[in-house]
């Protein structure tokens, strides 16, 4: 499970941010909380925030993170560029300096903190402490390149002299240890890896959830225990959904296309020799004389209904394998009282039995209820006067040098739309000077 989250010199970030799962000494909703060897964790965290304060910004650099632990070593090449390492622009200072990521998690009862920083072009340093159960943090590997000379200065501890030797030589300058480690299947090294790889997801509801969707249709036509769940789940959240069927099917290229496109297309769709196949998805719906109705998810269905489906799996997986997941604009294009359904199964410690999180963007303020989350699970994210992102909790939150945190009786939401919390707009003239029925009174006039 995720325990912090730290980004600096990325996008909308200048100076280091943490996003902590920590739980707070708090004794709201302490029923919810998950125990690990690092204390109570929370299991669901709501990031909130004016549009452009950087809240979506926080979500990407853990997904950035991410995909370049996964893809260094087997999809990247000497010479190419590092995707998504864009710094800080709004100072000079800090345009030409690495991006920073440390993610720190624990996986079985053991404890990782592992982080790099990179440019563009290589790894300025990378590192992972390790913490047994019941034992010390010990730092198994530190690289620190060395930017007048090139060279990279190693350290490793408790690996073997032929385990180093291999890290150091096969290890690129625009790669990473950890990433190289798992490719040549060092057991230190792969619990923290497949955690990131399998078991940290992160995705965007903002834009339409095709790939999504394509994941949790292949998965409902693969295994028929997950159908069940599947179609309780759209039962029950009152989509008029009776059923749903998943059919196995070729892609379909188009006949009047030049021979040579269909043929370029179908080597892109083909894989190991084999065509990529799609899987169509059918709801069943009842008509009102009692007969079934088959409808087209992607057709038929409306947006919500669709993001729903998309959601749902990666939502029914998290909970039976105790994955962390991190989704932005959660509730585009569903229900308010949907959306909260979805947070409260990951609070609801009979669902989530296997630990599992839920981290989410969101300008949703139905949410911002003390009945659903506590005051270390709303996270605001503002932006400072030279345009980098500040983020903290209510709970660690001030008004004032002399001021306590917000009270956990008091009105999160309404609190929040007056500005008391920060990260809401600051409007120009042309806005707060604007007059409800200003029309009525020059008509009047």
């Amino acid at each position: 499970m995720l325990i912090s989250f730290r980004v600096q010199n990325f996008r909308s970030f200048a100076d280091e941010q943490e996003l902590s799962m920590l739980a707070g000494p708090d004794d709201m909703h302490a029923g919810t909380l998950i125990e690990s060897e690092s204390g109570a964790v929370l299991p669901v965290a709501g990031i909130y925030g004016a549009n452009a304060s950087g809240k979506s910004n926080l979500l990407t650099a853990i997904t950035v993170m991410k995909k370049f632990v996964v893809r260094s070593a087997t999809e990247m090449n000497l010479g190419d560029r590092i995707p998504g390492m864009v710094p800080f622009r709004l100072d000079p200072e800090l345009r030409d300096e690495p991006c920073r990521f440390e993610i720190a998690v624990v996986v079985d009862g053991t404890y990782f903190e592992y982080g790099f920083a990179a440019t563009s072009e290589a790894v300025h340093s990378e590192h992972l402490k390790v913490r047994k159960r019941g034992g010390r943090l010990v730092e198994r590997f530190r690289r620190t390149l060395d930017q007048e000379t090139g060279k990279v200065d190693w350290a490793f501890r408790g690996l073997k002299k032929k385990d180093e030797a291999v890290l150091q030589e096969r290890t690129r300058g625009n790669g990473l240890v950890l990433s190289r480690a798992a490719e040549l299947n060092m057991p230190e090294f792969a619990e923290l890896y497949l955690w990131i790889r399998k078991r940290l997801w992160s995705f965007d509801l903002s834009e339409p959830p095709r790939e999504l969707a394509a994941i949790t249709a292949r998965e409902t036509f693969l295994r028929e225990e997950f159908r069940h769940r599947m179609e309780s789940m759209l039962r029950d959240a009152d989509l008029d959904i009776a059923g749903v069927a998943v059919k196995k099917a070729p892609p379909v290229i188009a006949d009047e296309l030049p021979t040579k496109v269909k043929n370029a297309i179908e080597e892109v769709l083909t894989e190991n020799g084999r065509a990529l196949e799609g899987f169509p998805v059918t709801t069943t719906h009842v008509d009102t004389a009692g007969h079934p109705v088959e409808f087209s998810l992607e057709e038929d269905e409306s947006n919500g209904t669709q993001r729903f489906f998309a959601t749902a799996g990666p939502i029914l997986d998290a909970l039976a394998t105790g994955a962390t997941l991190v989704v932005d604009e959660l509730e585009c294009s569903m229900h308010p009282l949907l959306t909260r359904k979805l947070v409260q199964m990951f609070l609801d410690p009979n669902l989530n039995e296997r630990g599992a999180q839920l981290i989410f963007s969101t300008h949703d303020t139905s949410l911002l209820d003390r009945e659903l989350l506590r005051r270390d699970q709303v996270w605001i994210a503002d932006k400072r006067q030279n345009g980098a992102t500040e983020l903290y909790s209510l709970y660690d939150f001030r008004e004032d040098e002399d001021g306590g945190r917000p009270r956990k009786t008091e009105s999160f939401a309404r609190r929040y739309l007056e500005g008391r919390y920060g990260g809401v707009p600051s409007f120009g003239p042309m806005f707060e000077d604007l007059v409800t029925g200003r029309g009525e009174q020059s008509a009047d006039e």
